[in-house]
């Protein structure tokens, strides 16, 4: 066993990973300036990704830049993808849904399954509140 510590700490030694053979005082001086090299570049690297992240403010503003000369050419798209949009909007708007019955048929099955009960005649519609969701394009 004392052998195999031997041979690594000739080896240690011969990478300078230790300080193999030195008293005590130049020990402790080594790592403690190894620590300090450690923390120096911890603190260097957390500084320039403070200041990298501070930078990211910029970027819409270079975006803005950059799209203004393209929103000129992609105006007359975008008037005629906002003219489809409309059409499909008012077409959507126009269908009635007040007389879907098969659907009334659904959800009347679906209350009467959660509440165990073989039939929808005593199911009494107390309130009906709008949600306020926002519709995806």
């Amino acid at each position: 066993m004392k052998k195999l510590t031997a041979i690594i700490c000739t080896i240690a030694c011969v990478f300078g990973l230790t300080a193999c053979g030195s008293d005590l005082g130049d020990r402790l001086t080594a790592a403690a300036l190894n620590t300090v090299i450690g923390m120096g570049t911890v603190f260097v690297v957390l500084i320039l990704i403070i200041f990298i992240i501070s930078l990211f403010r910029f970027i819409p503003i270079l975006q803005d830049k950059l799209t203004r000369g393209k929103a000129n050419k992609a105006d007359t798209k975008q008037e005629s993808i906002d003219n489809t949009i409309a059409q499909i909007v008012e077409k959507e708007e126009s269908t009635d849904l007040s007389d879907d019955l098969e659907l009334v048929a659904v959800i009347a099955a679906a209350i009467a399954a959660s509440e165990g009960s073989a039939s929808t005649d005593g199911f009494v519609v107390r309130s009906i509140r709008k949600t306020n969701r926002a519709r995806r394009v």
